[in-house]
């Protein structure tokens, strides 16, 4: 499993915060080297540690995907050293540099972070993979919620791709959940992608064929060198195919979830409903050390789908019904109730199905009360 597919992971404690834990976790349980988190190595900064965090920003950055931007990002960094030299809060230089990157880069793949420093060791610790672990069980494997809707429709959401080797079992249960449906809704609305392979595992179950997906063209210094990804010969649990196939976005939608988004709707398996994703086709292999507890993220490949032979990058992947995300799943839900074929007769299934076309938002609503208003 590598760490430089779109290793992003959001959530309430802040975008920073979560795109660092989710590269933690996706080393983690990678076969190759591990990152772990390194102790804060300093309360404040002097002008001359600014000075070498700043030196090895500049190299760092040299390595970003696009060599064009890569020499803006540079004189960005050097023309601003001397105000980063006058900042003496380490958060606020992180956040400062973050912010000075995005504006010439556009791209959120680019951070520099404090107190969550990371360095590259040969295997991780067990008491480190036990952690990760625990997290990843606390959370879901990623999987929010995954239930039948009235009208038979499958819902499936992910708040992120796990990179716990049981992630794989837990899509493989919420498969079999929704296999008797007629029609099946993802929502990646609060998606903020992670591991690349955990995607590929969902994308898997909607292709007959072993199919080619997007792939990562890495810029190592002047050479490129392209990453494929296969979609699975083999699934776990049952595929879903030739029914009607729906996928929630927002701008909160990032990283794995953009290329799940973009390669099912290319490919005609999913229409997709909501608003344009966040725009982050770029990919990078993980974190740099910048030292005195800084690191930076510094993406150094970029998406490339072997249909369009383009990517969605800063545009997003633009939806096929436009809707804000709060109208999103009423939206996708009427749609399902539609164009679902019965997977089975039965007076029950028509009467509930009837009901809930007559007001899907009010058939939602009930689902989450667990029971009909009196009338």
């Amino acid at each position: 499993m590598s760490t430089g597919f779109f290793s992003r992971v959001r959530g309430y404690r802040g975008r920073n915060h979560f795109l660092i834990l989710g590269l933690i976790l996706c080393a983690l349980f990678a076969g190759g080297p591990a990152i772990v988190l390194g102790r804060v190595k300093a309360r404040s900064i002097t002008p001359g540690q600014v000075d070498e965090i700043v030196s090895h920003l500049e190299a760092a950055v040299k390595g970003y995907v696009f060599p064009d931007i890569a020499a803006r990002l540079q004189q960005q960094i050097e023309a601003h050293r001397s105000r980063y030299r006058a900042i003496r809060d380490p958060n606020a230089l992180a956040d400062q540099m973050t912010s000075d990157m995005r504006a010439i880069g556009h791209d959120e793949h680019l951070l520099v972070a404090f107190g969550e420093e990371l360095g590259v060791q040969k295997d991780p610790t067990p008491e480190e993979v036990a952690r990760a672990h625990e997290f990843d069980r606390s959370s879901g494997y990623g999987m929010r919620s995954c239930r039948r809707l009235p009208g038979n429709v499958g819902y499936v959401d992910l708040g992120y791709f796990s990179p716990d080797p049981a992630a794989g079992a837990v899509i493989a249960a919420a498969m079999r959940v929704v296999n008797g449906t007629d029609a099946l809704i993802i929502d990646l609305r609060r998606n903020g992608g992670g591991s690349g392979d955990t995607m590929i595992t969902l994308a898997s179950y909607f292709y007959t064929d072993v199919t080619q997906m997007s792939s990562v063209f890495e810029r190592n210094g002047d050479q490129t060198r392209e990453r494929q990804h296969w979609t699975a010969a083999y699934v776990e649990g049952p595929r879903y195919l030739g029914r009607p196939l729906y996928i929630l976005t927002s701008r909160r939608t990032h990283s794995a979830a953009e290329v799940l988004a973009y390669d099912l709707k290319n490919s005609h398996h999913a229409t997709i409903v909501g608003e344009r994703t966040s725009g982050d086709a770029t990919s990078g292999t993980g974190e740099i050390s910048l030292g005195y507890g800084f690191s930076a993220f510094i993406a150094n490949g970029q998406i490339v789908s072997p249909l369009t032979h383009s990517n969605y990058i800063t545009a997003g992947v633009q939806p096929d019904i436009a809707a804000d995300p709060t109208d999103a799943l009423p939206t996708a839900y009427s749609l399902a109730l539609k164009a679902g074929t019965p997977n089975a007769e039965s007076d029950d299934l028509r009467k509930e199905k009837s009901g809930a076309l007559n007001n899907p938002k009010a058939a939602l609503l009930q689902e989450i009360e667990g029971f009909p208003k009196s009338e």
